[in-house]
């Protein structure tokens, strides 16, 4: 299946995991439970709302060629993309230099680790 079959199927489930890890600070990744949508526009944004009444959104954007997909049978389908940071170092040139900032990870189950 491609990326774009994968994210589909992601958002036909009544619910996924979110999972949101910055590069470079901690090894610590965030989990959050809610729906995958596309937006009229074509984009795709991911929404969990808890039952104090809280909500966390995340705007994905499109999917492209940075976005890979697997299927894995003690996980189901996962989806991760990376995130740029693309600013230039305050004592060198501008450069096209894509620096892995995030990376976001959209899953159909929980990792084990977090399951067991």
């Amino acid at each position: 299946m491609t990326v774009q079959d994968d994210v589909r199927r992601l958002s036909q489930m009544d619910s996924i995991y979110l999972g949101f890890n910055v590069q470079g600070l901690t090894l610590v990744t965030s989990w959050h439970k809610g729906r995958l949508q596309q937006a009229n526009d074509g984009n795709w944004t991911f929404r969990s709302s808890g039952q104090d009444g809280g909500v966390v959104g995340f705007q994905l954007g499109p999917i492209n060629a940075d976005w890979t997909s697997n299927e894995f049978p003690s996980q189901g389908i996962s989806v991760m993309y990376p995130v740029y940071n693309n600013y230039p170092y305050p004592t060198q040139p501008p450069t096209n230099l894509q620096i892995v900032f995030a990376t976001v990870f959209l899953q159909q189950q929980l990792p084990l680790e977090l399951t067991n």
